[in-house]
């Protein structure tokens, strides 16, 4: 006994007794593999309107939060603790080289990335800042 015969699909559709040919089994398989996709793009359109519905969602509650916010002028931020223990103030981290920039110009960049990192600029080491410009290429 096969699982055709268990199902009765087979003899149900070709008949009783009906020998499954090559081309009847390409239709099946073709017939099956239409079948996926068609379930597999039902499934796709649901996740896309899923993810739609959640933007909204995260829209209007953003705009909920936005109105209910006070007016003013933002919050500060809180003040992050620094990380690990501060080196003393006249120690350095090394020597640092300078292409194409300005003292003042690398002392911008190094508060720069100190404060945007939340790491004290005296955790930091530079080993060096060079000036690219727009094209990508270095200055000389």
């Amino acid at each position: 006994m096969t699982v055709y015969n268990v199902l009765g699909v087979f003899e149900e559709i070709y008949g009783k007794g009906a020998e499954m040919s090559l081309s009847r089994a390409a239709l099946i398989s073709v017939v099956g593999i239409l079948i996926v996709f068609l379930i597999l793009s039902i499934l796709a359109v649901f996740v896309k309107a899923m993810g739609f519905g959640f933007d909204r969602l995260h829209e209007t509650r953003r705009a909920r939060m936005l109105a209910n916010a006070p007016k003013g002028g933002s919050a500060p931020l809180p003040k992050q603790p620094p990380q690990g223990a501060p080196l003393p103030a006249d120690t350095s981290a090394g020597t640092l080289k300078l292409t194409g920039v300005t003292e003042e110009e690398a002392a911008v960049v190094m508060a720069v990335v100190s404060h945007n990192s939340g790491i004290p600029l005296n955790r930091l080491r530079f080993n060096s800042i060079t000036a690219v410009e727009q094209d990508g290429k270095e200055t000389k």
